[in-house]
């Protein structure tokens, strides 16, 4: 069966993608009797951007070097209803250069029940982020939410 399909398939997909500027040419081979479109061009002249008007991006003012992530946190989250868990995420945005604990604590949910815990991962050897529930961190680095 799939002898047949492929072959039909690339068959179909070139009739349907192929454009002809040929109007000379044959008729379409599927067996349709509707003429061929011709292509209407204006005679208005096209517009070409000046490359001085556009105006080159400042780039940012900090390098990637300076915001690479170079340890690991174990970030631990207790929420009323579902089992505690954890994973274990770089220390800084790449995209912002803003530290994960700045990050945790501007996004982490506040309501009661809710806690979230950073620390170092190299403060948690043998950490297993998998586990369910999750054990808390030792060496909490930021605490945030009223249930911590």
């Amino acid at each position: 069966m799939r002898r047949y399909i492929l072959p039909i398939a690339a068959i179909l997909l070139a009739a349907a993608c192929g454009t002809s500027t040929n109007q000379a040419g044959p008729a379409p081979s599927h067996g349709s009797s509707r003429p061929v479109a011709k292509a209407k061009h204006s005679a208005a002249p096209v517009a070409k951007p000046k490359p001085s008007s556009a105006k080159p991006k400042p780039k940012s003012s900090r390098s990637p070097k300076t915001c690479s992530p170079t340890r690991d946190i174990i970030v631990w989250t207790k929420t009323p209803g579902v089992p505690d868990s954890a994973q274990e995420l770089g220390n800084y945005n790449l995209a912002t250069c803003e530290s994960t604990f700045q990050w945790l604590q501007k996004t982490s949910p506040t309501e009661a029940g809710n806690c979230t815990e950073a620390a170092w991962a190299s403060d948690n050897p043998g950490y297993n982020t998998d586990a369910e529930p999750a054990p808390r961190p030792k060496k909490v680095q930021v605490s945030i939410g009223p249930a911590c």
